[in-house]
């Protein structure tokens, strides 16, 4: 069967882009999202709420809020994600643009450019491309077939066309400690912040690295149709913890859910930046449907894709005649 080019999903969509004359093949995960600049006067803004279900309406709907000067400013205190309650305010009509298209330019990037997956080429008819199909994976025919993984955000403006609904506070006082969430984020959750690996010190193992929290959230909403939440990169492996040793306090077993080892920290849905096997699932998840495969792909960060002619298989050589 021909790949598919768009798969479209109540909890994202793909978009499936052959390779070209010097550009490579493409799966592209498009997200839309309704970003919503939350009334920090509202009720709503005093309780914190966890995500629905994919493709649940959401009713009602949080209030939004803009003001085009700063003297028609609100304040007042929002709830975050540890139920503590921050001074916040209203949204300038500037701020808020300039904030809408840094959200989308920096969970792009942090998401985009590390994955590639290469067709794995098995003996099975279930994991092996057409020869037409292959073809359409080699943007170079010096390298070998492959696709590059992205992510789009497209901001959205009614809550009805959203695959994810996430409000977006603007604190008072800049540094003020807000714990985000997959559905309430702050205006500084598109910067870059530092972070301390903590769990390996009785190993003297310690380590640090840097998110950008935006994008960790909107990688919850990554999640699978019957899912409210695209996890943690080790939550099933604390849940076993937990199970296994009830004494294992579970306020240590959430803060592990971010990584066990410091490897596992680095990853972007743990408490670094670096997308991984775990990170790349909906995008394995989604190349078997456009591709009708169950196999046949394997996944290779960017970084580690090292490659020289005689890498080049066989088949690839044939099919285009080098």
């Amino acid at each position: 069967m021909a790949i598919q080019a768009f798969i479209k999903g109540k909890n994202y969509d793909t978009r499936f882009d052959f390779a070209g004359a010097g550009r490579p093949a493409r799966l592209t995960l498009i997200l839309k999202v309704r970003l919503v600049p939350l009334d920090p006067t509202s009720g709503w803004a005093k309780v914190s709420r966890a995500a629905q279900l994919p493709g649940a309406a959401l009713r009602p709907l949080p209030p939004r809020e803009l003001a085009a000067v700063a003297h028609n400013r609100k304040h007042g205190k929002v709830m975050d994600a540890n139920g503590s309650m921050v001074d916040c305010q209203t949204w300038l009509l500037s701020e808020w643009s300039e904030f809408r298209r840094r959200f989308k330019h920096t969970v792009e990037n942090a998401w985009g450019n590390q994955m590639l997956f290469l067709p794995s080429e098995g003996h099975s008819a279930d994991s092996k491309l057409s020869d037409a199909d292959f073809k359409r994976l080699v943007g170079n025919p010096k390298m070998p077939a492959h696709v590059q993984g992205a992510l789009e955000i497209d901001l959205v403006e009614t809550a009805e066309a959203a695959q994810a609904v996430i409000e977006v506070i603007n604190l008072k006082r800049a540094g003020t400690r807000f714990r985000d969430q997959m559905t309430r984020i702050s205006n500084e959750s598109v910067q870059f912040t530092h972070r301390e690996f903590k769990f390996g010190k009785s190993r003297s193992v310690d380590g640090k690295t840097g998110q950008i929290t935006a994008a960790h959230e909107v990688g919850h909403w990554l999640r699978g149709p019957t899912q409210r939440v695209f996890e943690h990169i080790d939550r099933q492996a604390m849940l076993k913890k937990g199970k296994a040793d009830a004494s294992v306090p579970k306020k240590v077993l959430d803060r592990m859910q971010y990584g066990e080892t410091l490897g596992r920290y680095y990853s972007l849905m743990g408490g670094g930046s670096v997308v991984g096997d775990h990170e790349a699932g909906p995008w394995m998840e989604r190349l078997a449907k456009h591709t009708h495969l169950t196999g046949g792909w394997v996944f290779v960060h960017k970084q580690h894709f090292h490659w020289s002619v005689g890498d080049i298989s066989p088949r690839q050589k044939r099919l285009l005649g080098s």
